[in-house]
């Protein structure tokens, strides 16, 4: 299979010594906390628990722009039930950014480097989000669906290079087996 063009340049950024920054940190917890690893990783459900959650905020966030569109065709409601998806994607995303930040901190290599813009993306993303439900408290409902149509868009971008890190590096793959296998985990 090819590599997409895409995947090849993130994979050659020069991102080694500024991901490190902030991986040591996390590996060094997570090693210090097992527990706190075995919870966010998933391996007492027996499987990866990032691709369990991640369907939420994305789900609310597409919900969200689904009735955007109604609520620029007239629907009040559409407009409350947009708002609410923003919102309620806005808070899933706590639970599958630390469940993700788990698989990346044991990562290496280029997997590690796409992780580290795969998270980036979907950092810039959920601050696109929260303006955009800052926006809408406002009462600038236009500029709060412009930048959370953007932000659907930067979503997008992420979610492929997730799709990429579980289809092409395998990232979780095997995680949770060794997980069990590790008595002191």
């Amino acid at each position: 299979m090819r590599t997409p063009w895409l995947l090849r340049v993130v994979e050659r950024l020069p991102l080694d010594e500024i991901v490190e920054v902030f991986q040591a940190p996390v590996r060094g917890f997570l090693g210090r906390h097992p527990r706190v690893r075995r919870a966010l990783s998933g391996s007492w459900l027996g499987h990866p628990l990032h691709p369990a959650l991640i369907p939420i905020p994305i789900g609310a966030f597409t919900t969200g722009l689904v009735l955007d569109v109604a609520s620029l065709l007239g629907s009040t409601w559409a407009a409350r039930g947009a708002d609410l998806a923003f919102q309620i994607g806005l808070v899933a995303t706590v639970p599958a950014a630390l469940t993700g930040l788990t698989e990346w901190s044991f990562l290496e290599g280029k997997a590690r480097r796409v992780a580290f813009v795969h998270a980036m993306s979907n950092l810039a993303s959920t601050k696109l989000m929260l303006g955009s439900v800052i926006l809408r408290a406002m009462d600038l409902r236009g500029a709060g669906i412009a930048v959370s149509t953007l932000g659907f868009l930067v979503l997008g971008v992420g979610a492929w290079l997730g799709g990429e890190l579980a289809y092409h590096y395998g990232a979780g793959v095997g995680r949770i087996s060794e997980d069990r296998g590790d008595p002191e985990a």
